[in-house]
């Protein structure tokens, strides 16, 4: 007998969760739908922080059950457990009929791709400016070194932008998992939770379900406690859509926030240096020369420091996707996305490094780290706009309601 009526939405139970640390809120969940025979054990829908981010899954509703130990808590007491609670929820959740297909929609995800495909395309265009006079020496003129100024100051404004439009994206998407959403109050539960007791809660639900499916209709004993995602009103009525916010409450539980923030930091303090590298700026450093403290505060640090902070912030984007340290996901495109920003990332924090010495064979390597940072920056933002495009649709509204 199946727990799902008509037109309802999925009864739902966690199967299992993941996430790197216990500092954050689980960055991925799997869920197993209640309807399907509690001996098949295996998930059947699945959350993830990232794919909600960037808005590839639909929003649908789902109704979760799980085990809290939380006072004053409203449904089925479970004996040395706790109370299992139902929840119902609007998330981005992957479901078996979930369909990923080229679905251009110009949102923020849209833009935060274009963004850093610009900036890495013009950065890579700096690499050769930067980088053939090391070959032609009949190329290193004021020109060319006027040029690669500008394009610096250009690809790292560009940089700026997007990083900051990475804040704006996990702001506004954040709200749908805050704390006072349904979907948020269950990773807020996940993240206090071992995940060696998911397979111990899920087999006692599925049990309890089907204890009382054989006593009594589903109507009834699927009707516990029931919160509703994304705000309502007294009644009951879906309330209105939050407006867009520029800025926002920090979220520092949830990993692809931190990792925005680390992002728009290193992004800020590297633009630094190019501004600092406009003809000008430090006397006489666009002609060769200059106070060589001067340049390595206001134009070297810079680089490293910024750079430092695109390697933790590409490192926290593929522990997103990877959910433990060591365990790799080379066939997600969204950890293809933090893998080559870290190779981008480690090329201009070497750029920077290497900078300080004046040998010709580190400025040779210094300049050329450059060059392949920012094609490793291209790839993985071509690989974002890619991300970007291949979605689920979102659902029709159904106009047959009222």
């Amino acid at each position: 007998m199946s727990t799902r009526s008509s037109g309802s939405s999925p009864q739902l139970t966690v199967h299992s969760h993941t996430s790197p640390t216990s500092f954050f809120t689980p960055t991925n969940i799997r869920f197993s739908d209640l309807s399907s025979d509690p001996s098949e054990r295996t998930p059947t829908s699945e959350w993830n922080s990232r794919k909600a981010r960037k808005g590839r899954y639909a929003s649908r509703p789902a109704t979760v059950r799980y085990i809290t130990t939380k006072d004053g808590a409203r449904g089925s007491r479970l004996e040395g457990y706790g109370t299992m609670i139902a929840q119902e929820l609007n998330g981005r959740i992957k479901h078996e009929e979930s369909k990923l297909k080229p679905n251009l929609k110009m949102d923020i995800s849209w833009w935060v791709a274009v963004a850093f495909t610009f900036g890495s395309a013009v950065w890579v265009v700096n690499g050769y400016v930067e980088w053939f006079p090391l070959f032609r020496p009949n190329l290193d003129n004021q020109t060319v070194s006027r040029t690669a100024a500008a394009l610096a100051f250009i690809g790292g404004t560009v940089f700026e932008i997007g990083s900051y439009l990475m804040v704006v994206e996990a702001l506004d998407r954040g709200r749908e998992i805050n704390f006072g959403t349904a979907i948020g109050q269950l990773l807020h539960h996940r993240r206090h939770v071992d995940q060696e007791k998911d397979a111990e809660h899920h087999k006692l639900i599925q049990d309890h379900v089907l204890h009382h499916r054989e006593r009594h209709s589903s109507s009834t004993t699927l009707s516990h406690a029931v919160n509703t995602d994304g705000g309502t009103e007294k009644n009951g009525k879906q309330s209105k859509v939050k407006p867009w916010i520029w800025w926002g409450p920090p979220m520092w539980h949830d990993m692809g926030y931190c990792a925005a923030v680390i992002q728009f930091f290193g992004a800020t303090v590297f633009w630094i240096a190019t501004i600092t590298g406009l003809p000008g700026v430090i006397p006489g450093f666009a002609a060769g020369g200059g106070s060589i403290a001067i340049i390595d505060v206001f134009f070297w640090t810079p680089q490293v420091v910024g750079g430092t902070g695109f390697i933790i912030s590409s490192t926290l984007l593929m522990l997103e996707v990877q959910g433990s340290w060591w365990r790799i996901k080379p066939l997600d495109i969204g950890w293809h996305v933090g893998f080559w920003n870290l190779i981008g990332s480690i090329g201009f924090t070497l750029c920077g490094a290497l900078g300080f010495s004046s040998k010709s064979g580190v400025v040779y390597e210094s300049d050329l780290a450059t060059f392949w940072g920012s094609w490793a920056f291209l790839i993985g933002s071509c690989f974002q706009v890619w991300e970007s495009i291949w979605r689920e649709a979102e659902p029709e509204p159904d106009t047959k309601k009222g």
